[in-house]
């Protein structure tokens, strides 16, 4: 059964506010796989911080935040088609369109391999739940 979050946060967080367990958003879209950013090289932004590898990954995501963060506030992109907030394996994720989506993954279930059988309809389900999530606020 999948952790479900009963509190109403927009972001995927941790106490310290942190976003993306620490991982550089960024190097999902430039590195083989997502690296773990520091906490010298950190940026908030939107009541996130955002922690990066290097100085030109936080350059690039200051320059253009929206870029480089997660579908669905960081939540579990498979979760949020049954409008769900459900936390996610910051190693398992797919870039879709230029679009960053995270999922929850343990040995036993595997919400990515689930989204790719049907990306597209699984998006466009998502979406609608998002704004109605969101709206909840």
């Amino acid at each position: 059964m999948l952790p479900i979050i009963l509190f109403c946060q927009s972001k995927n967080l941790d106490a310290q506010q942190l976003a993306l367990n620490g991982y550089d958003a960024v190097s999902y879209f430039s590195a083989v796989q997502p690296t773990q950013g520091e906490a010298t090289i950190s940026v908030e932004w939107e009541g996130a911080i955002y922690h990066f590898s290097s100085e030109t990954n936080k350059t690039l995501f200051k320059e253009n935040p929206t870029a480089y963060l997660p579908q669905y506030g960081g939540w579990c992109a498979f979760a949020m088609v049954k409008g769900k907030t459900v936390e996610v394996n910051p190693k398992a994720y797919i870039i879709q369109d230029n679009k960053l989506y995270l999922f929850y993954k343990t040995r036993w279930v595997d919400t990515q391999k689930k989204w790719q059988e049907n990306p597209q309809e699984l998006r466009d389900r998502a979406d609608i739940n998002w704004v109605k999530f969101r709206g909840r606020k």
